[in-house]
């Protein structure tokens, strides 16, 4: 996750310089890559809405905003206390709005965990690899009942713009697929989408990489980069945030024209 704490004047630095073609690196590399990476999609994209699934107290918008973006913001945070934060952050901006409740795969009502540090709150238990790579910080304190909407059922009552060019971001603790399921009527409005991907999964049931960047490329997204969030002890990549762009899908490198590498007379099958 950005720190949202850096010197304001950092940023400001830092955002005039790259008006001129010069970029600032801090030592802290792996959330400043994102942000490279970030102002060059939004500007060659034209973001005009970003959707901020997963807001907690609004570190993410609040990034945002340091890192140059000026457009509509609309914050989804379920948990009660953080949506009290999230909504003091948001107060001064009249470009960003807020909503308490969370996306996901049906319209209904469901108890979500909340831990010791709520970024790591989640639908899904935390598990045994979370405990010993993240500490004490994940550990679920308490049950909480929050709504849960499709993303398809309410993005036309958003205060959005029908034109809007719509940048989805998603830090739901394992959840992003299901989001994406409640999506699917609406998702080709969105130009481009930012999602965690678990190598070492922190959660139980939670989607590794391997099958969240497949679902999305299904949807008909490209990959456009990825970005560490959690290395553990070894220097091994725990998360990834995971930036994808509407595009064509991805082929298999293996096919031949008009013949699937499955339908190949060596089965398709990968060289051992």
């Amino acid at each position: 996750m950005p720190n949202v704490y850096d010197s304001p004047f950092a940023y400001a630095t830092r955002n005039a310089l790259r008006r001129v073609g010069v970029e600032v690196i801090p030592a802290r590399i792996d959330s400043n890559l994102l942000a490279m990476h970030l102002d060059r999609l939004f500007s060659t994209l034209r973001v005009s809405c970003v959707l901020d699934v997963g807001a907690r107290v609004g570190e993410y918008a609040l990034w945002l905003r340091n890192n140059g973006y000026r457009g509509n913001i609309i914050s989804f945070e379920p948990v009660a206390a953080n949506f009290r934060e999230l909504e003091k952050a948001a107060a001064r901006d009249s470009n960003w709005h807020c909503f308490n409740y969370a996306l996901g795969a049906d319209d209904s009502v469901s108890p979500i965990n909340v831990s010791n540090h709520t970024e790591y709150s989640s639908f899904r238990q935390i598990n045994a690899t979370a405990q010993e790579r993240l500490g004490e910080e994940t550990h679920t304190q308490r049950s909480e009942t929050v709504e849960i909407q499709r993303l398809d059922s309410v993005l036309p009552t958003l205060p959005m713009k029908a034109a809007d060019r719509i940048y989805l971001k998603m830090d739901t603790q394992g959840w992003d697929l299901e989001v994406l399921k409640g999506a699917q009527g609406v998702l080709g409005q969105v130009i481009a989408l930012q999602t965690e991907v678990a190598v070492q999964p922190i959660y139980d049931e939670m989607p590794v990489m391997q099958e969240s960047i497949a679902a999305i490329v299904a949807y008909g997204f490209t990959p456009s980069g990825f970005f560490p969030v959690h290395l553990d002890a070894q220097m091994a990549a725990i998360e990834f945030d995971f930036v994808a762009v509407r595009g064509a899908a991805i082929r298999d490198p293996r096919e031949t024209e008009g013949q699937p590498a499955s339908e190949r007379s060596d089965g398709g099958s990968s060289p051992s």
